[in-house]
């Protein structure tokens, strides 16, 4: 006699196994996908957030659009991991800013225009990462991506002084990176951004872009290494992946900078890098001087500074002897006016933050470290990491050593909020029903499932997929 549990798990197995309807499919696509509008408003609001239309005050229009847009991202924050810790710290951190700055003034001097400045780029660049993780769920990875180059490309200014010095290093090479990695994954074929990320490293070559090109290498290396993953279908492990990554950035660097010396960048790049090596023994301590600044200053005053402040004699005496224990000479123009003239400048995303916002600052440079390496890490595991990902996150990582926080916020929000993992396998739904991504940031549940299900379902899976695109 047949049992009736049997009988209800024979036809639940049988239902399981129907393979669904195209109207079916249909309906599916339809309740997932996100409405029109919502993806109008993402895309124009990325396009705004990375064109950096300044505003008095150090305010950005993207800015305004992204606080106006908070009580959409504010509900979506919650669900990536770390994310909530990253704005709750950053929020702090501005407000030591200022506690700092009242602390100090005793003995330095203020400048209230640059105090409200900085502290409106560090609020800027929290409410940016928010939207960015709102525009995840109505767009998927590419599409972001993509929006978000269109508007650093619009944002290009040929008026700056570096930019007719070089269009392509100063203006065009971080746009047409962004936007032709995105096209590339938006073809979903992984010969297309391998092919795409060796034509941008090779014209980074051939345009005197010696960080852009090391940080499109470390992109080709990465991307062929997960071609194995793609092909068997498995996950590795993400302790393994970070060791390899680690292992991988040393072995790209040492052979960037064998090829930067010996002349693939032309004779100027070679000459200069050669300069630089002989003076610290590494193209990329000579090149940054203002790491050795940084060091000595936070020996001299661990506690930061504050929002604003001006170094008095003492402050540049000590970051003029960390400079000269590397082998520089500080004795120059740069260091007494754009570093230290009347304002803060240690040309690092860390340096910057903690000479503002202090220890909090530090705090929250750790955060987005082990969001990028995290996210990036797992997505590598997986066999899902783009180049466009592989890019920006690189990008960042090596900004918050060796570029302003100014120049770096861009890019440093956009990969902060494209890495992000979520907090759970599943994917989750936001106010609107659609569903956003899970575990990993590139690419969408649907895309995910496409590549494990069985062949009978891969059609209509591939039509919801099809439609966040």
């Amino acid at each position: 006699m047949t049992s009736l549990s049997g009988t209800v798990a024979r036809k639940r197995a049988t239902t399981d196994e129907r393979p669904r309807t195209a109207d079916e499919s249909r309906d599916e696509a339809s309740t997932q996908s996100p409405p029109l509008f919502s993806r109008g408003i993402a895309a124009v609001a990325l396009i705004l957030l990375a064109m950096r239309i300044t505003l008095p005050q150090g305010v950005e229009v993207g800015f305004v659009v992204a606080a106006l847009l908070a009580p959409l991202w504010l509900r979506t924050v919650r669900y990536y991991r770390f994310m909530p810790l990253l704005l709750i710290v950053g929020t702090l951190a501005a407000g030591a800013g200022i506690w700092l700055q009242i602390a100090n003034r005793g003995d330095h001097a203020v400048d209230s225009g640059i105090a409200t400045s900085t502290t409106v780029l560090l609020i800027g660049a929290l409410l940016s990462i928010g939207l960015v993780l709102w525009a995840r769920t109505v767009l998927s990875l590419p599409m972001v991506a993509l929006f978000f180059g269109v508007g650093l490309l619009l944002g290009v200014d040929p008026s700056a002084a570096q930019f007719a010095t070089n269009p392509y290093k100063f203006g065009f090479a971080l746009p047409l990176a962004v936007i032709g990695l995105a096209v590339a994954k938006l073809s979903r074929r992984w010969w297309v951004e391998l092919l795409v990320v060796l034509v941008l490293t090779g014209l980074a070559a051939t345009n005197d872009a010696r960080s852009i090109f090391g940080l499109l290498l470390l992109a080709v290396v990465l991307l062929v290494a997960q071609i194995p993953f793609f092909r068997a279908g498995h996950g590795g492990s993400a302790f393994l992946v970070s060791l390899g990554v680690v292992v991988v950035g040393i072995v790209v660097y040492i052979a960037g900078q064998a090829l930067v010396l010996s002349g693939i960048l032309g004779e100027s790049t070679t000459r200069r890098s050669l300069a630089q090596y002989d003076a610290s023994g590494s193209v990329l301590l000579g090149g940054r001087p203002e790491l050795g600044a940084t060091l000595a200053l936070m020996t001299h005053s661990p506690w930061g500074f504050g929002a604003g402040i001006a170094p008095n004699p003492s402050d540049i005496r000590v970051a003029q002897q960390g400079m000269s224990a590397i082998g520089y000479d500080p004795n120059n123009g740069y260091v007494t006016r754009f570093m230290f003239g009347g304002h803060i400048e240690l040309h690092s995303v860390f340096g910057d933050l903690w000479a503002q916002t202090g220890v909090l600052g530090l705090a929250l440079v750790a955060i987005a470290v082990l969001v990028l390496v995290y996210g990036i890490t797992r997505n590598i595991a997986d066999g899902t990491a783009a180049a466009v990902l592989l890019y920006v996150v690189a990008n960042s990582l090596f900004d918050l050593f060796f570029s302003p926080f100014y120049s770096a916020q861009q890019l440093f929000m956009l990969a902060l909020g494209l890495v992000a993992v979520p907090v759970s396998r599943g994917a989750f739904r936001t106010d609107r029903g659609q569903r956003a991504y899970s575990r990993t940031s590139s690419m969408g549940p649907s895309r995910r499932a496409f590549a494990r299900k069985p062949a009978f379902s891969r059609a209509a899976s591939s039509k919801a997929a099809d439609f966040r695109a």
